[in-house]
C-alpha cells in the first residue's frame, strides 16, 4: 500500500481520467489565492523547516485544545514541551537526527512561535476545529489522516516555502473520496492554508469537482476510489 502523498503526485494517467481539466483548473485558480496574513521571516535553518513546521502545528493545536491566546508567555511554553515528541515523529518519518533539534535557539523559537501565531489568527474559535482526522484507507491507499476539519472545511496546512500546487488539491480529493466511501462525510469544502506565507484557497467539493472533471461530488468521489481499488487488484 501507499501513502495519499504518493498517490496524489503518481498515477498521471489515472488521475487524468478521473479529473481531466486539473491542470487548466489550476493554473486558473491560483491567480485567484488570496494572502489572509502578513507573510513571516524565514529566519531558522532550511534543514529544520519540517520540525518547524510539525511543532508549529502541535503548538496550534495544544493551544486551541487549552483555549489559550496567541501571546509570546503563552505559546512558548507550548513550544518547548512540545519539542520531544514531535522530534520523535519526524525521525520516524526521516530517521536523520540533522532534520530536528532537541533545543530551539531563538531564531528557531521565534519562527515557532510565528506560524502558531498565524494559524491561531486563521482559526481563530476554539469549539470549531477537529485536528488530525483519520480516513479508513482503500484499494492502494493506506489509512491516513488529514490535518483539520475547521466549520465543514477540510483544511491541508502547507507551510513549506512554496505555492500550493494541483497535487495539495488531489491530496484533499483523496481524503473525501475516503470519508464519502464510509459514509463519515463531515465536510462539504475543502481548503488550503500556508501560515509561512499568508495565503489561502478554498472552496466547495462540489464546485471543485465539476470544474475539475464536469461531474458532480458523488461521481468524482466514487471514481477516485473506484481507481484505488482497481490499482491495488492490477499490482
Amino acid at each position: 500500500m501507499i501513502s495519499e502523498q504518493h498517490f496524489s503526485s503518481s498515477f498521471t494517467s489515472v488521475w487524468h481520467e478521473m479529473i481531466p481539466l486539473a491542470d487548466t483548473y489550476w493554473r486558473r485558480e491560483n491567480l485567484r489565492v488570496a494572502r489572509e496574513l502578513s507573510p513571516i521571516e524565514n529566519i531558522a535553518p532550511v534543514s529544520l523547516r519540517g520540525f518547524l513546521n510539525e511543532l508549529a502545528f502541535e503548538t496550534f493545536k495544544k493551544a486551541k485544545i487549552s483555549g489559550k491566546q496567541p501571546r509570546k508567555e503563552v505559546i512558548i511554553p507550548l513550544i518547548h514541551e512540545s519539542i520531544e515528541d514531535v522530534a520523535n515523529y519526524i525521525l520516524r518519518i526521516t530517521n536523520d537526527e540533522k532534520s530536528v533539534a532537541r533545543l530551539l535557539d531563538d531564531a528557531c523559537t521565534a519562527e515557532v512561535f510565528s506560524l502558531t501565531r498565524n494559524l491561531m489568527h486563521f482559526f481563530p474559535s476554539n469549539n470549531d476545529c477537529v485536528f488530525r482526522p483519520k480516513f479508513s484507507g482503500c484499494g492502494l491507499v493506506s489509512a491516513c489522516e488529514g490535518d483539520l476539519i475547521y466549520k465543514n472545511c477540510l483544511y491541508e496546512i502547507k507551510a513549506g516555502d512554496r505555492g500550493f500546487r494541483v497535487s495539495d488539491v488531489k491530496q484533499l480529493l483523496i481524503y473525501s473520496s475516503l470519508a464519502f466511501s464510509q459514509g463519515e462525510m463531515s465536510f462539504s469544502k475543502v481548503g488550503l492554508f500556508n501560515p509561512r506565507s499568508g495565503y489561502h484557497w478554498e472552496r466547495t467539493l462540489d464546485r471543485l469537482c465539476v470544474e475539475l472533471s464536469g461531474t458532480r461530488e458523488s461521481d468524482v468521489l466514487s471514481s477516485i476510489t473506484t481507481s484505488m481499488t482497481q490499482l491495488a487488484i492490477s499490482r
